[in-house]
């Protein structure tokens, strides 16, 4: 199947649309959840919920402490496996001074720990490191093609780094 789909792209988008459905939405239930606040209320031993849990919260209000929230029209938790990413992208940028704080955000010195840096490390250790190793691992288990099996290889290796 794979050699068949290799030249057709909507025959291939269908293919790891298809998975990302049965991987992160499913039907009824994700084979693996995308969002920290269900990984870590299973933890806790309680029911995830979507936006309404402790870890999905603090999350959001460490995001928000960073001047960056939900976008404007989006009703996607923050807590999600690419959110959490994309906001250690943007503080790896804002270290580095490739791009600056949005108008109205804190100033560097501002953001949590007095830096972007800081900042960083502190949202890896209290969120990131807790539960995306899981996902990482889950996400290669479950998979039944080799695009998401290497995606999860690729973030479990950059997690160990």
């Amino acid at each position: 199947m794979e050699g068949e789909i290799a030249g057709d792209v909507q025959a291939l988008k269908h293919v790891l649309r298809n998975e990302a459905t049965y991987l992160f939405i499913g039907a009824p239930k994700a084979a693996v959840s995308p969002y920290e606040g269900i990984w870590r209320s299973v933890d806790d031993g309680v029911q995830g919920l979507l936006f309404v849990n402790p870890h999905t919260m603090d999350a959001e209000r460490f995001m928000k402490s960073c001047g960056l929230g939900q976008p404007e029209g989006s009703n996607e938790p923050l807590d999600h496996v690419a959110t959490e990413l994309e906001f250690l992208q943007y503080l790896a940028m804002l270290e580095a001074g490739m791009v600056a704080p949005p108008e109205g955000a804190p100033a560097a010195g501002d953001l949590p720990g007095g830096s972007a840096a800081a900042a960083y490390a502190q949202f890896a250790e209290e969120h990131v490191q807790v539960w995306m190793p899981r996902f990482a691992e889950a996400t290669e288990a479950q998979s039944r093609i080799p695009f998401y099996r290497a995606a999860a290889s690729l973030l479990a290796t950059f997690l160990r780094a």
